[in-house]
């Protein structure tokens, strides 16, 4: 089921499913916040995930 993260910055993060969704706020977060980088971990993006 397709699931999205609404960052703080105003970005919605989308997926069709959890590997899709880590990978696009993996990428969100390189490009727009560089210093959270490896700080955020997979588990933390998924309790913030909610279905679409």
């Amino acid at each position: 089921m397709a699931k999205v993260i609404n960052c703080d910055d105003g970005y919605v993060v989308r997926g069709d499913n959890d590997d899709e969704l880590i990978a696009n706020a993996e990428r969100h977060l390189r490009e727009a916040h560089p210093d959270l980088v490896g700080k955020v971990t997979r588990d933390q993006l998924l309790a913030q995930a909610v279905e679409a």
